[in-house]
């Protein structure tokens, strides 16, 4: 259909770049059944999201198309800041598991006692780069045999 780039990352000016190119290029309200956005608040609101202003804009409820990264990545996130206390910025940590994470791939690899478990057959190609990090990790504690490439 197209690409917009809104001036800001609020709901508003995401949902008016949005409309603004459905009118500039004259496309009939009718046929827009679906969007696609990732989970955050700013698209899927139920007040004032993205999605709820375009349902509004176009006169009528949309299918939500929401990637589940974001709702998958939510939980160890809210863990973690219990555990270790909020981020102070995109790759920056203020607990001391945090700021141990920033040097962790210079360190050793211990020997371990395996936790043998049955992992699901995943196609990696599916993954985000941290999922198959998380899967490796996975795999390594339960076979005990930790990849070269993490090492």
């Amino acid at each position: 259909m197209g690409h917009v780039t809104p001036n800001a990352g609020t709901s508003e000016s995401i949902a008016t770049s949005i409309t603004s190119f459905i009118t500039q290029h004259n496309i009939q309200l009718s046929k827009i059944i679906a969007i696609g956005c990732d989970g955050t608040n700013v698209n899927t609101g139920k007040h004032n999201g993205v999605i709820k202003r375009l349902e509004q804009f176009v006169g009528h409820k949309l299918h939500w198309l929401v990637c589940l990264l974001h709702a998958n990545e939510l939980p160890l996130r809210h863990l973690f800041q219990k555990i270790d206390g909020k981020t102070t910025g995109p790759q920056q940590y203020s607990g001391v598991i945090g700021k141990a994470l920033e040097s962790c791939e210079n360190l050793a690899v211990l020997e371990f006692e395996p936790i043998p478990t049955l992992l699901p057959e995943i196609d990696k190609k599916d993954l985000s780069s941290d999922q198959k990090y998380l899967l490796d990790i996975s795999h390594a504690i339960s076979s005990g045999e930790f990849p070269t490439s993490h090492s």
